[in-house]
């Protein structure tokens, strides 16, 4: 008799639109429920929401989040858990996408509204039980609050990492690799592989070689735009600046200002409380359009969503910017294919058909994400501590990443599936 089933509805082979519905002891558990943002979101396969005994979500990013309220259209809910801080970013960066998407979304302001209010809030290493299935959230070291679930049901573990890191950063503890080990055996582990065909560059190097791009382009009268993810990169990207360059003149806009207010709520889910609260007095908030003339003409470095180029006032900038040689974009997060971002980075351009932008563009590799190294380390201790019985799911990477961690693992002797959207996994 089968012990577990996967049905796949999102977010396998690609980066976005998360989402996986675990079956366990005839009970229904939803793994995220995310779009993928492009001129038009695309989302998972459909769940009726009241065939979900409880939704899991393991942090508000667009990509794992952007439909749970969707959950809460109907008369019939499921239970919801996340962090407590995760519920309330929740409502910022769903709001921001209804300003852009709001017309192709399956919900109104209202459901999101209901979906805030019933997420169960849940602390690292707390546990719930859902019709005798067992729900511990632990520290995933992605961005604060995030975390990740494991399900524990009569002789059967399953772990969902969602997206996870294993390096200290400014911002965030690591995730705490002994608590995921005293849990094994562990027999089905469901995990990102968003990195899973490349090495990061050591964090301490990154971190040098940025402050000092950065302070190169400022001492000569310089604007260094740094596009950042209003939650967790423009936080840290904040406490780095102050870290090692606390002279510079650093603005914060966008979206961002608000959840960095935010989470001085919610300093349990930092590393530092004292580096954040200090880097957040230090950084001036934009205020509107005379301040953006003004640090343009002034200069300085201006944090700002959205990460990728797609819209808020990093856009505005970046137009200004191309133009001018003495100035910068310093790329600090992932970039999705065909967003403005990795059409910069990779040609040159804001957009295919625009010209060659002037100013200096950099990417420096500040992921909140496993490279493939501490990808590999986690997924085999894992494996290595359950004794062999682990089967291995890879889900959140674009097809290269998936095909090169599958190989190695397989080299490894690890079992490991690598499905496609649709794919229903009987375990």
């Amino acid at each position: 008799m089968s012990r577990a089933k996967l049905l796949c509805l999102g977010g396998c082979r690609e980066v976005g639109r998360s989402a996986y519905l675990l079956s366990l002891e005839n009970r229904n558990f939803l793994l995220d429920y995310g779009v993928l943002l492009d001129d038009v979101p695309l989302f998972p396969s459909h769940v009726s929401p009241s065939s979900v005994d409880a939704m899991l979500l393991t942090h508000p990013h667009l990509d794992h989040s952007g439909l749970v309220p969707f959950l809460f259209s109907s008369k019939v809910t499921p239970r919801a858990y996340s962090t407590r801080l995760c519920a309330e970013i929740l409502e910022y960066l769903v709001l921001d996408m209804m300003k852009l998407s709001g017309n192709f979304l399956p919900y109104e302001v209202e459901e999101l509204y209901k979906a805030v209010d019933g997420i169960r809030p849940l602390g690292y290493g707390e546990e719930v039980e859902v019709g005798g299935i067992a729900i511990r959230a632990l520290n995933a070291g992605h961005v604060p609050g995030s975390c990740m679930f494991l399900l524990r049901s009569k002789g059967f573990k399953a772990l969902y990492t969602g997206d996870f890191n294993s390096i200290e950063t400014r911002l965030v503890n690591p995730v705490d690799l002994e608590s995921v080990l005293s849990e094994c055996p562990i027999d089905l582990l469901i995990v990102e592989s968003t990195y899973g065909d490349r090495p990061h560059e050591d964090r301490a190097l990154t971190e040098k070689s940025f402050v000092e791009s950065v302070v190169d382009c400022v001492e000569g009268g310089g604007v260094v735009l740094v596009p950042a993810f209003a939650y967790g990169r423009a936080q840290e990207i904040l406490c780095v600046l102050y870290k090692y360059a606390s002279d510079l003149t650093v603005y914060l806009d966008g979206m961002a200002k608000q959840i960095s207010l935010e989470l001085l709520s919610f300093k349990d889910f930092l590393r530092s409380e004292d580096l954040y609260e200090e880097a957040l007095e230090f950084a001036r908030f934009v205020r509107g359009p005379r301040d953006r003339k003004r640090l343009l003409k002034e200069g300085g470095v201006v944090v700002s969503p959205s990460g990728m180029l797609k819209g808020g006032p990093s856009a505005f900038y970046a137009k200004r910017l191309a133009d001018r040689s003495d100035s910068a974009i310093f790329l600090v997060s992932y970039q999705i294919p065909d967003t403005p971002g990795d059409c910069l980075l990779k040609h040159g351009k804001l957009a295919p058909d625009s010209e060659k932008v002037k100013c200096d563009v950099k990417w420096f590799d500040f992921s909140s994400h496993a490279g493939r190294i501490e990808l590999l380390d986690f997924i085999t201790k894992v494996v290595d501590r359950s004794e062999g019985r682990t089967k291995v799911v890879l889900v959140h990477g674009e097809e290269r990443a998936v095909t090169s961690l599958e190989e190695a693992l397989r080299s490894e002797g690890v079992e490991v599936l690598a499905p496609k959207n649709g794919e229903l996994l009987v375990l």
